[in-house]
């Protein structure tokens, strides 16, 4: 019998998708990264590869996102929002899926994959939408 593994994230950045392995080894998690090299090497093929892609054993997926989520919840409620300067950030995640045949068709064409992902962090205190999260100098030390 062979393990089937399901892909739950995406990085364009080794680093994060490295330590959200980590994180999940460290739980006794079956998963690996698959397209690293790729991406590493290349950063440019990216896009075409959708990124660098965790897969984990499917039996353990509830866990692992459950783990991935609160360890995001955790960082996020540590950051500081730019605006404001107050501590507390949330994630905003939109997938979209289409069903119809155009729809995915027009996402290849256009995206180069069926599905699109995007996240953005807003402040809980001030309500700011950010499109990426920058290091402040907090982060840096």
């Amino acid at each position: 019998m062979s393990i089937q593994f399901i892909q739950i994230a995406s990085f364009d950045n080794y680093l994060l998708a490295n330590m959200t392995l980590g994180l999940l080894q460290d739980n006794y998690i079956n998963c690996h990264l698959k397209d690293e090299h790729i991406v590493t090497i290349d950063p440019l093929l990216n896009p075409a590869v959708g990124g660098i892609k965790l897969m984990v054993a499917q039996e353990h997926v509830p866990r692992a996102e459950a783990l991935i989520s609160e360890a995001e919840k955790e960082y996020l409620s540590q950051k500081k929002c730019p605006q404001c300067l107050q501590t507390g950030l949330v994630a905003e995640e939109k997938i979209s899926r289409p069903t119809s045949v155009f729809g995915k068709i027009k996402n290849i064409l256009a995206y180069g994959q069926e599905t699109i992902y995007s996240k953005k962090y807003r402040c809980v205190s001030c309500n700011a939408l950010l499109d990426t999260l920058n290091l402040d100098e907090e982060d840096k030390n």
